[in-house]
């Protein structure tokens, strides 16, 4: 499997599959240097399952597998596949065991692009025959299919957009010497798309365009009490039409709400994620606090985005991919007998959790991270079996 594996990987596959390649490599090497982690199917997955229209990686994956981030682990490749490392709809994944040890496999017609669903069109191939030493060519009409699917993604990224934050964390600082706006030359206020606005600042070389945010709560890090950021809310966008110094004319191209004086400009930050690579667990231990979820709410559940205390500062990066823990339970036993020692601790005053039982906390849900900054990161949820609160905590699956 592995001279397959190192053959794939030489092959002239097309760049997007070979980073979703290398992303699997990675994961594969760290996941070999890890203690080997128990893989537990699904007790309700299927035996075989048929690729449909609209499905992801990370969806299959968890319809046979309990930790979908386990998916490289049990990914058999099949050398007689043309294109393994793509998935498409029609084709078939399979569940078996080798050394009892899950195995998922893919079952596919070998063509290198599946022709289900393809349209046809008829061309001609040429044959020639010399007669009479004079060139002929006749020609007969063949089919050539071409497929109108496209590989299933890693994640839904085309749907959970939506969901993705607009809001952003900022230093204190970077917020306060941003540039803002001044004003418009009739004297308004408020102002929309396709307005004029003047505005004032050091302006970024190269840079015409900036996100219109206004300045939300201040973030507090529940571990250390230290100032993480303020949150950015986004209020629009802005281009530069000129400027002279620190002096800017800009329009307002777009707005979620009405710009005000006083608003900051920031550069525009870009979803530094890519659709096809399959969430992965950190290659070391993250252990992150909650600092805010959604617009502020005690709890959340699915495709809210919270805000955590750890960021690109111990290494997180977007794609990785975190469990939501809930807090251990301690529980007193006033049920069980106490022994002889116990009792007479306890009448001395002396007793301190003697009888107290320890409760591992369950895991909540699965969460993306998406944005990283070096003290905190924004992470979507990606599913969850329980509500989230702000009580619980963000960790290495």
């Amino acid at each position: 499997m592995a001279m397959n594996f190192m053959n794939w990987l030489q092959s002239g596959r097309s760049t997007g599959s070979k980073a979703v390649l290398l992303t699997l490599c990675a994961s594969l090497v760290w996941l070999g240097v890890q203690a080997a982690e128990a893989i537990a199917v699904r007790p309700d997955s299927p035996q075989n399952y048929t690729v449909q229209q609209g499905d992801t990686l990370w969806g299959i994956a968890a319809r046979f597998l309990e930790q979908p981030w386990l998916w490289p682990q049990v990914w058999q490749i099949n050398p007689q596949i043309q294109n393994p490392d793509l998935i498409y709809p029609g084709d078939t994944i399979s569940l078996s065991y080798q050394d009892g040890q899950p195995v998922l496999t893919l079952n596919s017609d070998g063509q290198s692009v599946p022709v289900t669903g393809g349209s046809t069109a008829v061309v001609s191939a040429p044959n020639t025959t010399p007669v009479a030493g004079i060139r002929t060519e006749r020609r007969s009409p063949e089919v050539r299919r071409e497929s109108l699917l496209s590989p299933i993604p890693a994640i839904p990224l085309d749907k959970i957009d939506a969901f993705l934050s607009k809001t952003t964390v900022v230093d204190a600082d970077t917020y306060k010497n941003a540039p803002y706006l001044l004003g418009e030359r009739d004297g308004r206020t408020l102002y929309g798309t396709g307005d004029e606005v003047l505005a004032r600042g050091n302006w970024q070389s190269n840079l015409v365009t900036y996100d219109i945010v206004r300045q939300g709560r201040e973030f507090i890090d529940p571990d250390t009490r230290d100032v993480l950021g303020v949150e950015s809310l986004l209020i629009g966008t802005a281009t530069i039409t000129s400027y002279n110094g620190d002096k800017a004319i800009m329009k307002v191209n777009s707005a979620e709400l009405e710009a005000r004086i006083g608003d900051r400009l920031i550069a525009r930050e870009a979803l530094a994620i890519d659709p096809s690579y399959l969430p992965q667990p950190p290659p070391f231990k993250v252990d992150a606090a909650i600092v805010n979820i959604g617009g502020g709410h005690d709890i959340g559940g699915q495709y809210d985005t919270l805000v955590l205390n750890q960021g690109s500062g111990i290494g997180l990066q977007p794609g990785h991919v975190l469990v939501v823990r809930k807090p251990d339970v301690i529980i007193d036993d006033r049920v069980g007998k106490r022994g002889f020692m116990q009792g007479v601790r306890r009448v001395l005053g002396l007793a301190t959790g003697d009888r107290q039982i320890e409760f591992p906390g369950e895991n909540a849900g699965n969460v993306l991270i998406y944005r990283v900054y070096e003290h905190a990161s924004l992470a979507l949820v990606l599913d969850s079996s329980q509500s989230i609160s702000i009580k619980d905590r963000a960790i290495t699956p």
